[in-house]
């Protein structure tokens, strides 16, 4: 059976790219972006977030009940492909994360395809360290290229791994609607 609809889930570090490319395959493929940002800035603009300060953990807990309401939203919207960002590390919380998300696939029928991408240690930093970020309210904290936490393992039949430090937003969203059509016959 064909889904009729696909969730995209790119997950990587902050700064490898994850919205240009969600920005890519919205503009190509008729995706509809939710990006982490969407979820975290009303409160990130609160908190005035400048790109480098430690995020209290009070906050996390009004952004994950923001999330969960925003993932119940996306359930009742079965007719449109959606393309979600986030860095997931390997731990519980984030595990949990991903698996809300997954779920949220499964009770639309949609197609699930998560996501992982790398990128080298240089062109993160270079990435990271762009001050346009600072105006969606991202780090822009050249710590977070040291970041040793390893990202969260998917094992689900439909995940894609990519390394894209030597690609360009559009070829990253182009592997990934290849990989997508390989799925839907």
């Amino acid at each position: 059976m064909k889904n009729a609809t696909t969730i995209i889930y790119l997950t990587g570090k902050p700064g490898v790219g994850k919205y240009t490319i969600a920005k890519e395959l919205a503009r190509d493929d008729g995706f509809i972006i939710c990006d982490n940002q969407l979820i975290n800035n009303p409160i990130f603009e609160l908190l005035l977030y400048d790109g480098y300060a430690k995020i209290p953990d009070f906050a996390w807990e009004s952004i994950g009940r923001i999330r969960s309401e925003i993932l119940k939203f996306l359930t009742r919207l079965p007719q449109n492909s959606y393309v979600l960002t986030n860095c997931l590390a390997e731990n519980d919380e984030d595990r949990h994360l991903y698996e809300q998300v997954q779920h949220m696939a499964e009770a639309r029928g949609s197609l699930f395809i998560p996501v992982r991408l790398f990128i080298t240690k240089e062109e993160h930093l270079k990435r990271l360290t762009q001050p346009g970020r600072r105006e969606r309210w991202k780090s822009i904290n050249p710590m977070d290229a040291e970041d040793h936490a390893p990202p969260l393992s998917i094992k689900h039949p439909h995940v894609l791994e990519l390394e894209i430090s030597n690609l360009s937003a559009n070829e990253a969203a182009q592997k990934i609607m290849d990989h997508m059509k390989k799925l839907t016959p």
